[in-house]
């Protein structure tokens, strides 16, 4: 019984020493990764915002979500290797149309000029529905990351 103790107390001791050793060990590997994956995402991150320019752009249908109080409106823009061809709101039911009224044709508008070539920062904004505008624009340029083509 007497051995027992010995080892139980040499447990204690060691596990007082091991433990903190042990986290010691995790924290400095944590520390070392986030500062390894920081250098990294500096090394491949650019320094200025990517701006598409012609034939950027990979063709296809691209989508991305907004979110509104308690409402969800779905952002569709479609897009050729040079420029956008449309942009519309997908699945938008009609108490969240009823809620916000100006959308749909703020989406259209804004549409109707990008189609017709005008770049995403030339946008005219019109008076009676310029928020609204604006929410959407920042939708669109969000959902245009997602179809820039890498070089």
């Amino acid at each position: 019984m007497a051995k027992t103790r010995i080892i139980v107390l040499k447990l204690k001791k060691l596990l007082r020493i091991a433990i903190p050793v042990l986290l010691g060990i995790i924290l400095l590997i944590f520390i070392l990764a986030f500062f390894f994956a920081n250098n990294e995402l500096q090394k491949h991150t650019p320094s200025e915002p990517v701006t598409p320019t012609m034939t950027t752009y990979r063709a296809g249908v691209y989508n991305s979500v907004i979110a509104l109080n308690d409402s969800v409106l779905n952002l569709e823009v479609i897009v050729d290797t040079d420029h956008i061809n449309s942009v519309r709101l997908v699945n938008l039911d009609e108490a969240t149309s009823a809620m916000y009224p100006l959308m749909e044709p703020a989406a259209a508008d804004i549409s109707t000029q990008l189609a017709a070539g005008t770049a995403l920062e030339d946008v005219t904004l019109s008076e009676s529905s310029k928020y609204t505008q604006t929410l959407l624009l920042e939708g669109i340029k969000k959902t245009l990351e997602k179809a820039v083509a890498e070089e």
